[in-house]
């Protein structure tokens, strides 16, 4: 069974997205951590049985002279804010169980990895700030690895030890993590009525059901999508289920016109870019002039595809 097939056994039974979720929402910043909460309570939105959201703050070892408090360190405000207090609420409160942790280690991976374990996880949200890890810093380091010949090693040479740390731990954390998987690039997320969403190969058909399910049934989001592979028009299972999905949200789908060039005020103007791995890889090593003017960027790999 393809891609597509897949996809489309999800969307017409529903059965997969109404598990309960059980999502990891793991970060160091605690306004990072915010962010990633409300989108973790979006997708809880679509589940009809119990589901939890275990946040998960990752903080560097102390220095002997440090002691235990220091700012940033989560407070209940993280999972207590506002919009993410709102959200849950649209659904039973009390069906939604809410735990959280702060872990101190340079191994943040493992942690990650175990915790999602421990706590029976089936999805993992790792958000980082724009200022750790951004599209040009991401983009250089895929189109090193473009090349055959360089080898792990010599590509993560080509950067700053802190930032090899991070891209090395975030290629195994999208690698190693066997549920879906979720990475957040935070350039200040704000309002979520404007998603962009490109289809750069066809396994970026999978963010599709996961914006019906999880924002578009819910919120009065505007979804473009771009399909710049024209799977949607060449493809009849892959089109079929795209207009079975523009359906239950009428009105508040787009399809970019393919004979129009993206430019960056259109890009500035979106509030997020949802995207599957396999697009994002392909985009930022396609050359495109406003990939430094992304927003914020959610990268989807779903491990069941």
């Amino acid at each position: 069974m393809d891609v597509v097939d897949k996809l489309a056994s999800r969307v017409e039974g529903d059965a997969d997205v109404k598990r309960p979720l059980h999502a990891l929402v793991c970060f160091s910043e605690t306004e990072t951590g915010k962010r990633l909460g409300i989108l973790a309570a979006h997708f809880t939105l679509s589940r009809i049985d119990k589901s939890s959201i275990t946040f998960l703050q990752l903080l560097r070892p102390l220095e002997p002279d440090q002691r235990e408090e220091e700012p940033g360190t989560m407070s209940s405000d993280v999972y207590q804010n506002r919009l993410f207090t709102s959200l849950i609420e649209k659904r039973d409160k009390s069906r939604v169980t809410i735990r959280a942790f702060v872990k101190r280690s340079d191994d943040w991976l493992s942690e990650i990895l175990n915790l999602s374990k421990e706590q029976e996880c089936n999805m993992v949200l790792l958000g980082i700030g724009c200022h750790r890890l951004n599209p040009g810093l991401c983009q250089k380091y895929f189109r090193l690895k473009s090349d055959p010949t360089r080898s792990e090693h010599h590509v993560l040479a080509q950067f700053q030890p802190s930032d090899a740390h991070i891209l090395s731990n975030i290629s195994s954390f999208m690698d190693r993590n066997p549920v879906a998987s979720g990475l957040l690039m935070d350039q200040g997320l704000g309002n979520l009525g404007k998603l962009f969403v490109p289809i750069l190969c066809p396994s970026d058909l999978q963010v599709i059901p996961y914006i019906l399910f999880r924002f578009a049934e819910k919120e009065p989001i505007e979804l473009m999508v771009w399909d710049a592979i024209g799977i949607l028009t060449s493809d009849t299972k892959a089109q079929k289920l795209y207009q079975s999905i523009v359906k239950r949200i009428e009105g508040r789908v787009m399809q970019w016109d393919s004979n129009r060039k993206i430019d960056r005020t259109f890009i500035q103007r979106q509030d997020l870019v949802i995207m599957g791995a396999s697009g994002w890889t392909k985009l930022l090593t396609s050359g495109l002039p406003w990939i430094d003017a992304l927003p914020s960027v959610l990268v989807l790999k779903d491990n069941l595809l």
